[in-house]
């Protein structure tokens, strides 16, 4: 008969190897988190559109290790380097200069480089064709919404993502280009000229001198 202590520390390897054990959505998370984190840059091409209008816009996400990020539109880009961020707008041919902000969850970028913080694995999807769809929600429950990531069978990356903001609109991003550790050119980050009318810097508002 093993001795009360052993018993003890048998039951509790169990309840923390339980506890520990992650689901299959959550090891593809995991698996996609990892993935990310170990590269040196992402250049993706994307097209998306709104589940209300069937009109397609092409985009292209950009990062950098090193907190440097691009996120280009037809209508405007934006840029993080470090601790700064402008937004170029295009129509207006404006540009906008200020420090980094909260950014909402509901956008392609905060779901892959930063959903850990706010949302959690709860279901995958096998579908016969071999696609795998994950699915995610915000921790808080009570915020409402879900993100969907498919993988196809023979990819540990996503081919599409479906965002579903408590709003309720949605929007589905097909991956186009998926183009990890190769050479990014640097005038990316770079924040065009405009005019002296057209440039708003709010680079250290609120901040004392």
């Amino acid at each position: 008969m093993l001795p009360k202590s052993n018993v003890l520390l048998i039951l509790w390897l169990l309840l923390t190897g339980l506890a520990c054990a992650e689901t299959p959505a959550e090891n593809l998370y995991s698996t996609l988190e990892r993935r990310l984190q170990a590269l040196n840059s992402l250049d993706i091409r994307y097209e998306a559109r709104a589940e209300s209008d069937n009109a397609l816009i092409e985009g292209r996400l950009v990062w950098v290790k090193g907190d440097r990020f691009f996120h280009d539109t037809p209508e405007w880009s934006v840029c993080e380097t470090g601790r700064e961020q402008w937004r170029y707008l295009k129509t207006q041919n404006t540009l906008i200069r200020e420090n980094i902000s909260e950014q909402s969850d509901w956008l392609p970028e905060e779901v892959l480089f930063n959903a850990r913080k706010n949302f959690r694995a709860v279901q995958l999807e096998n579908r016969p064709d071999g696609d795998r769809v994950l699915t995610l929600e915000p921790f808080d429950k009570t915020l409402g919404g879900t993100v969907t990531l498919t993988f196809s069978a023979d990819r540990d990356y996503p081919g599409a993502l479906d965002l579903r903001p408590p709003d309720g609109t949605v929007m589905h991003y097909s991956v186009m280009v998926w183009n990890e550790n190769g050479p990014i050119d640097s005038a990316l980050f770079t924040p065009p000229e405009v005019p002296v009318e057209n440039l708003l810097d709010f680079r250290g508002a609120g901040t004392s001198k």
